[in-house]
């Protein structure tokens, strides 16, 4: 074999390198135009409001009155809200730094119909939460009563709970923004 043919292999070779990565990237880039799309019809379609009529809560957080469960909501939201969980990134909000006695007051909140008020969103909720559909909101919202229906024992001690650290800053962080605009998502 001479060098021109060897030199003429090699240029084909590259060649055909470039051409299968300009396909591959042009697929890809085809497959990324059509997700908005897709989740554009997703969020047509009304998916109903969580079930929490049967979820058990502590009994001790059961018998709260609504003006106790105000108040220690907005003590566990002033600590929320100190944090600014709007600046963080995701790796940060999927840490596991709230427990299972605080989730079971905002639980709560919302098995009482509740709604908690607060003001200027923009300037306290991080953007995936802030450019979230109400169906994604309502979607996460049934993730969490899920995970605290099969982790949690609500037996457990008020000591034992405060322990059980197994909720994560971006639940806390749907929760709040959940109650927080949850009734107009009932209409």
């Amino acid at each position: 074999m001479n060098s021109l043919t060897l030199t003429m292999i090699i240029i084909i070779l590259v060649l055909l390198v470039i051409l299968i990565s300009v396909v591959i990237m042009l697929l890809n880039k085809k497959t990324k135009s059509v997700s908005p799309v897709v989740k554009k019809r997703k969020s047509n379609e009304n998916i109903p409001m969580p079930n929490i009529l049967g979820l058990f809560l502590p009994p001790n957080i059961e018998k709260l009155s609504k003006s106790e469960l105000s108040g220690i909501v907005r003590k566990v939201y002033d600590a929320y809200r100190i944090f600014d969980y709007k600046s963080m990134d995701i790796n940060e909000l999927n840490k596991k730094e709230w427990h299972t006695w605080q989730i079971s007051f905002l639980l709560m909140m919302f098995k009482k119909n509740e709604e908690f008020f607060i003001p200027n969103q923009e300037s306290i909720f991080h953007s995936f939460l802030l450019n979230a559909s109400e169906n994604d909101i309502k979607s996460f919202m049934k993730s969490i009563i899920k995970k605290y229906e099969n982790y949690v024992n609500i037996e457990e001690t008020k000591d034992t709970l405060c322990k059980e650290h197994i909720w994560t800053n971006r639940d806390v962080s749907i929760m709040f923004y959940f109650l927080a605009n949850y009734k107009k998502y009932k209409k």
